[in-house]
């Protein structure tokens, strides 16, 4: 299928990609798939921003869902109006939980400021988002940045403050940019009627309950679409904000740690967190064809990540993995040159072998998977043959690509039959590298 997109490009800088013209366009191309597209940012040597992969991705990637089917969901919803007194006592209670996000306070003072300058002047605030967990207990979707001003200003303790971290608990001061008459003050300074009309003043609540399946689920799909926050989170970020524990704890350990992917990963990726998803991407892999311990509900890969992730919340990871992701990942490092990793190839008019693009997180999951459970069968990698193999299977792809539009590693990545594919390719090819 033919696709049609507007580009803007700028000193060689790919800056924005639509399906849908706008103005200021600079280029209006058609591409006949994303390997057609990305042949195309390759050769004109245009450098594509990490921020602009999952427009690109959304644009090219047809299989690629959020819901399964339009019946997924039956979703209770009502909108109730607390006070933000109320707001904060059921806060401090616990009554309302907010995820581990790891999303570090990002407000500055002058935002926490116009916040409660805002409630005194009795303008709108935007609703908070919460999900029923269970009775009385709730799940803070969006708005923590809103509710922990609130709170810490009101309970006179620092803009930023952490529980059990914070060792100076020094009052929350209004900006000197605010209206004179609360500039500069904490909650304690204010006048009573500034005090009175911050915990008497209602913000609204959009609060909801997922009826069925009895699972959260919905709260990736509700999270993704009403994500206001000032730094748009990307799925993976997303993720680790909605099933935070002791899986995710790990995974961020144990991946931050691995200096290996810094090779791999550029620093704005690893800033995306794509150096996790990767990982994720290949245990999950992993136990879904290899090991054969996990089976998804859902289609496309956002939602089996959403699902292993649950699924795994409260476990622990397995060292004998981990130590086998780290020996794979060291062969894959020692095998192929720095511009070589994880990509597609293609063959030159000469017969040479030609890497193009950048990573990609579809070969490496299952190239690393492959590997790691052949170390798991005590199998001995020759790096030479691993090489020559990964060549020669990626050039037949990218030509049957060509020809038929086919691509398991690109083209609608998210379906079982691609998965399937690159399953049986990267098996294929680590099997013809182990030494006899």
């Amino acid at each position: 299928m033919k696709k049609k997109v507007f580009l803007t490009i700028n000193e060689n800088i790919l800056t924005t990609i639509n399906d849908i013209e706008f103005e200021g366009y600079t280029d209006e191309k058609t591409f006949d798939n994303i390997d057609d597209f990305n042949e195309y940012i390759h050769s004109n040597k245009i450098e594509c921003p990490i921020d602009l992969e999952e427009s690109i991705k959304s644009i090219f990637d047809f299989t690629e869902v959020e819901v399964n089917e339009l019946s997924e969901y039956k979703i209770k919803h009502w909108v109730s109006n607390r006070s933000y007194g109320e707001l904060i006592d059921m806060f401090e209670n616990e009554e309302i939980l907010v995820p581990k996000m790891q999303r570090n306070f990002v407000w500055d003072s002058l935002k926490c400021s116009r916040l409660i300058e805002s409630i005194i002047l009795g303008l709108p605030i935007p609703p908070l988002f919460l999900l029923e967990i269970d009775d009385n207990k709730y799940e803070l979707i969006d708005g923590f940045q809103r509710v922990t001003t609130l709170s810490n200003f009101v309970n006179s303790r620092p803009w930023n403050y952490e529980e059990g971290k914070t060792k100076k608990m020094i009052p929350a001061k209004l900006s000197g940019k605010v209206a004179k008459e609360i500039a500069n003050k904490t909650f304690k300074n204010l006048e009573k009627k500034h005090q009175a009309k911050i915990k008497r003043s209602t913000i609204p609540l959009i609060e909801f309950k997922q009826l069925d399946p009895l699972n959260f689920d919905s709260k990736y799909l509700i999270f993704e679409r009403i994500n206001t926050g000032s730094v748009r989170l990307n799925p993976m970020q997303i993720r680790k904000s909605l099933s935070y524990g002791t899986f995710i704890q790990e995974v961020y350990e144990f991946v931050d740690g691995i200096e290996g992917l810094r090779k791999i990963f550029s620093i704005n990726n690893i800033k995306k967190d794509a150096h996790i998803e990767a990982f994720i991407r290949t245990i999950c892999f992993y136990d879904l064809f290899f090991k054969k311990t996990f089976s998804s509900k859902n289609k496309g890969i956002k939602n089996t990540l959403n699902e292993y992730c649950e699924y795994n919340k409260n476990k622990n990871l397995d060292k004998v993995f981990l130590h086998n992701f780290i020996n794979a990942l060291n062969i894959v490092l020692e095998a192929f040159k720095e511009d070589e990793y994880f990509k597609q190839v293609d063959k030159m008019a000469d017969d040479s072998p030609v890497f193009m693009g950048y990573i990609n997180i579809s070969i490496f999951e299952s190239i690393m998977a492959a590997l790691i459970c052949k170390l798991q069968e005590k199998g001995e990698i020759n790096h030479q043959l691993l090489r020559d193999n990964y060549i020669k299977n990626m050039i037949m792809i990218t030509e049957k690509a060509r020809r038929d539009n086919i691509n398991p590693y690109s083209i609608s990545t998210g379906t079982t039959e691609a998965q399937r594919d690159r399953y049986n390719i990267s098996k294929q090819i680590v099997e013809e590298s182990v030494n006899k």
